[in-house]
């Protein structure tokens, strides 16, 4: 008998969160929640090591996307209007 892996959307979690550091920004930002809740769903079926470290992983692409948004954008922006 072949035992099923469920782990897809841990799996695609883990990868958005990934992502979501590397875009980091409105596309993160919105990457990150749905890798966020990919992940959430991932744990609450299943737990596994991806699902959680693509919770983590998706939280740092969020706070690092608001960081970049609301603090970096605005200032490099008076930097260049100057």
């Amino acid at each position: 008998m072949v035992k099923k892996n469920n782990e897809g959307l841990g799996i695609s979690g883990f990868t958005l969160g990934v992502l979501s550091i590397i875009f980091a920004g409105y596309i993160g930002l919105f990457i990150s929640i749905i890798g966020f809740i990919f992940c959430l769903v991932q744990q609450k079926k299943n737990k596994t090591t991806l699902g959680k470290a693509g919770l983590i992983l998706n939280a740092v692409g969020f706070i690092l996307s608001l960081i970049i948004i609301f603090y970096l954008a605005p200032m490099m922006q008076g930097m260049l209007v100057q």
